[in-house]
């Protein structure tokens, strides 16, 4: 296996993830905010609230995306990403760079 394919970094959150995990649940994240915003925003609050219940088909969304589980559970790793990814509030909420003090090649 490649040394790339091993990098672990650490997000925002303080947490550590695989890179090539991040940087695919990122293009995820990109894909699902410009296609289905609200599911976005229900993945956000489901992250920020394991209590909260996905609205209408949202949680059908995600899981063709491969976000949630066929529960409607968040794995852990995706949810470290998602909340060191998401800034804003409500419907305000736009993506970051989830890694913390991210060198120039460690850019997603």
């Amino acid at each position: 296996m490649a040394q790339e394919e091993t990098k672990v970094v650490r997000l925002k959150n303080g947490t550590e993830e695989f890179k090539p995990l991040v940087c695919g649940t990122m293009l995820t994240l990109h894909s699902l905010l410009k296609e289905q915003p609200v599911a976005f925003y229900e993945l956000v609050m489901k992250c920020r609230d394991i209590g909260h219940s996905f609205f209408g088909n949202a949680g059908e969304h995600l899981r063709s995306a491969g976000l949630v589980d066929e529960n409607g559970e968040i794995h852990d790793s995706t949810k470290n990403i998602v909340l060191s990814a998401i800034q804003g509030e409500g419907f305000g909420l736009y993506l970051v760079n989830p890694v913390r003090e991210a060198s120039s090649d460690e850019d997603l």
